[in-house]
């Protein structure tokens, strides 16, 4: 993860069970710098990977969240927009341009991205895996 300025590190960390997790920041005042901003764990935050140039999400992040029901499935959001990994956090893709700072889900898949000037957004997603996952 990018560090070394007060304003870049860590913003937010995720996990879907005691094993993986994700974790998204960036530079606040760079915000559509997409470089060293996310990584992923899957032994329980004993060594973490960062993300492969080309598959970052596309800025500084300020909230990431596994959507419930959907095992490998995330959303993270920031000013620059929003973007999802349907792989556990080692690939992203846009999902839009809208700024948010924060966001959680509901057990259901449905969840709340929040942003400036009260912005909020709606997020539905249906559950896609079986309990046992």
């Amino acid at each position: 993860m990018i560090a070394g300025a007060p304003t870049t590190g860590i913003y937010s960390v995720a996990f879907r069970d005691a094993d993986h997790g994700v974790l998204v920041g960036g530079d606040y005042t760079k915000p559509e710098a997409a470089w060293r901003n996310a990584a992923f764990t899957s032994d329980g935050g004993t060594t973490w990977t960062g993300v492969a140039d080309g598959f970052q999400p596309r800025g500084q992040r300020a909230a990431v969240a596994w959507v419930p029901g959907r095992r490998d499935t995330l959303v993270t959001v920031g000013r620059t927009g929003t973007d999802t990994s349907l792989d556990g956090g080692r690939t992203w893709a846009p999902l839009n341009n809208e700024g948010y700072y924060a966001l959680s889900f509901a057990p259901s898949g449905e969840g709340f991205a929040v942003g400036a000037d009260g912005r909020a957004a709606r997020l539905r997603y249906g559950k896609a895996d079986s309990a046992a996952n």
